[in-house]
C-alpha cells in the first residue's frame, strides 16, 4: 500500500512539473519606463502663458490605451485651447517602440474623423469603436526618444522627412521633450527655400503637470 502511495504522489508531482506555471501577463519592457508613466495624464500651459504673451494657454490631454497590443505601447493625445475644450486643434495616437541601440521610437498615428474622439481622455468609450488599423502611419515623423543626463526623455523628428501643406511649408521637424512633470513641444516648419514659414515660438510650449483642483 505504501508503495502504491508513493507512486501515485510520483505520477502527480510529474503532471506538474510536464503542466509548467500557469500563463503570465507579459510584463512591460523595463526600457520603456519611466517614459510611458511620464507621458500620462494632464497638462496645462496655463503658467506659460501668464508671463509670455507669445503663447496661449493650451491643455494637453495623454492617456495609454490598447495595452500590450502587438508588443507596443499606445497614447491617445489630445490639445485643446484652454477656453475652447470642446474643439481640440490637435489630435493622434501615438505608438512606442523600443528599438535595440536603446531609443524609443514614437510613431505618429492621425485617425479617421477625430473629432468624434474629442473628450476620448473623458471618456475613454468613445474609442471602443476604433481599432489600431483604422490609423494612417505620418511617415517619416517618428521621433527618437533618448535618456538625457538630466534624467528626461528627449527627442526630435528627422530633418526633411516629415511633410505637411500647411501654412506655405513642405517640411516639419518635431522637437520633444518629456520629464516627470512637463511635456515640452516644440515644432518648425519650412518650405522649399528652407525658410521658416511657421512654428512654436521661444522655446515651444512648455505644458506643466496639473494638479488637481478641490471639486474636479
Amino acid at each position: 500500500m505504501a508503495k502504491l502511495l508513493v507512486a501515485v504522489f510520483g505520477l502527480f508531482c510529474t503532471c506538474l512539473v510536464l503542466a509548467g506555471p500557469a500563463p503570465q501577463a507579459t510584463p512591460l519592457k523595463p526600457g520603456m519606463e519611466p517614459l510611458l508613466s511620464w507621458f500620462n495624464g494632464a497638462f496645462t500651459s496655463r503658467e506659460q502663458a501668464s508671463y509670455d504673451s507669445r503663447f496661449t494657454s493650451a491643455e494637453l490631454r495623454l492617456m495609454e490605451i490598447w495595452p500590450g497590443y502587438q508588443g507596443y505601447r499606445w497614447v491617445y493625445a489630445e490639445q485643446f485651447l484652454t477656453e475652447r475644450a470642446v474643439r481640440p486643434f490637435r489630435q493622434r495616437i501615438y505608438r512606442f517602440s523600443l528599438v535595440p541601440d536603446g531609443r524609443i521610437l514614437m510613431a505618429e498615428l492621425t485617425m479617421p474623423r477625430a473629432i468624434d474622439f474629442a473628450g476620448a481622455w473623458r471618456q475613454p468609450e468613445l474609442l471602443d469603436s476604433l481599432t489600431p488599423q483604422q490609423l494612417s502611419l505620418r511617415q517619416g515623423c517618428e521621433i527618437w526618444l533618448t535618456r538625457q543626463p538630466s534624467g528626461e526623455y528627449a527627442g526630435h523628428s528627422k530633418v526633411g522627412s516629415c511633410s505637411t501643406n500647411f501654412g506655405g511649408a513642405s517640411t516639419l521637424v518635431q522637437y520633444l521633450w518629456i520629464g516627470p512633470h512637463s511635456v515640452r513641444l516644440l515644432d518648425r516648419a519650412y518650405d522649399t527655400e528652407a525658410h521658416q514659414r511657421w512654428g512654436s515660438p521661444g522655446e515651444g510650449y512648455v505644458y506643466l503637470r496639473r494638479v488637481k483642483q478641490r471639486g474636479e
